[in-house]
């Protein structure tokens, strides 16, 4: 999973209070979302985005039938756009605030994408998303729900949509679309979205404070940065280790070897582990100890054959060195702490 695959926890969080709303049980939601209690309660953690489609999930299931995108757009309070939501309410405008909200809102939703498609006189504010959201339905209707609630909210109840667009078929009654809506729906239409008046794109946002945009826009920056960057490499003492486990059993693991798979001379290698404060025989010892104490709980594996896969050539040099590490021999280990 990269790092663009994050949602922030607030959006599963929200979510699963809405199901718990609905009588679903927390451990069902949590087991479903594949979180933690304490990860939720912190709004700014990142979760897998997978944990939003495994709760929708969940909730078709369980209310079939049910207007549940509807039901959550009604419910759904402000706090869940986060950070996103806070830059689109300093906007000054509809059209900036929908332009900021289309540049990061992939910080909420990996997969989702807003355009803006102004047709002379009507703006059509469009909609897309992965395929298996948009085959659910019912969070596509949540999304474009929310978006006209919100909307609505920041221009102080003054822009109603003049239609709302979906790709799939009717699912709830009409009239239950227009009154969460406040606007008709026409499905199986070639787009998913919201149709408002263009001159509603340059409306005022009621309480707009531009300092403090361009402070959560700086924000939202560095965030966007932070998921693109690549991942910083583990520390060299880390990667050694990982090749020396790598090796081990082959006998294959001299320090020119490990340097070299590594893209590093052997005197680099000496050196940089030097100035970590450590060496390739600390390092080759350290992983040795930890693979001779789970090999021993190996009951299958005689003490010469676990001298073998640590690389050992002749079994009285693994004796010796596991008396260094424990203060016993192997097979006392064996006999009085493998349970």
């Amino acid at each position: 999973m990269s790092d663009g695959e994050l949602v922030f926890a607030s959006m599963p969080a929200a979510l699963i209070t809405f199901a718990l709303s609905r009588g679903v049980p927390r451990d069902d939601l949590l087991r479903a979302a594949g979180v933690t209690p304490e990860v939720l309660a912190a709004p700014d953690e990142l979760v897998p985005y997978a944990s939003l489609n495994s709760l929708w999930e969940l909730l078709i299931e369980r209310f079939p039938g049910e207007p549940l995108g509807l039901s959550y757009a009604r419910w759904a309070p402000v706090s869940v756009v986060g950070l996103v939501g806070h830059v689109v309410r300093h906007s000054e405008t509809l059209r900036e605030g929908v332009a900021v909200y289309g540049r990061f809102c992939r910080l909420m939703d990996p997969h989702l994408r807003v355009v803006i498609e102004e047709r002379g006189e009507v703006v059509h504010l469009a909609l897309d998303h992965e395929p298996r959201i948009v085959a659910m339905a019912e969070p596509i209707e949540m999304m474009v729900a929310t978006s006209a609630r919100f909307i609505a909210l920041y221009l102080d109840g003054a822009a109603r949509p003049i239609e709302a667009v979906f790709r799939h078929p009717r699912r709830h009654p009409p009239p239950l679309y227009e009154e969460v809506l406040g606007a008709p729906a026409r499905f199986e239409a070639d787009a998913t979205g919201l149709l408002y008046d263009a001159r509603v794109l340059d409306a005022p946002l009621v309480g707009a404070d531009p300092s403090v945009r361009d402070y959560l826009v700086r924000h939202a920056e560095q965030l966007l940065a932070a998921r693109a960057a690549p991942a910083s490499p583990p520390p060299l003492d880390v990667r050694v280790r990982a090749r020396i486990d790598e090796r081990l059993d082959r006998g294959d693991v001299d320090q020119e070897r490990i340097a070299r798979s590594l893209g590093m001379s052997t005197r680099s290698l000496q050196r940089a582990l030097k100035d970590l404060g450590t060496s390739f025989t600390a390092q080759l010892d350290e992983v040795r100890r930890g693979k001779a104490l789970d090999l021993l709980r190996r009951r299958d594996l005689a003490l010469q054959e676990i001298a073998f896969l640590l690389g050992y050539g002749e079994p009285r040099h693994f004796y010796r060195s596991f008396r260094r590490w424990t203060g016993t021999t192997p097979g006392e280990y064996r006999r009085t702490r493998v349970r």
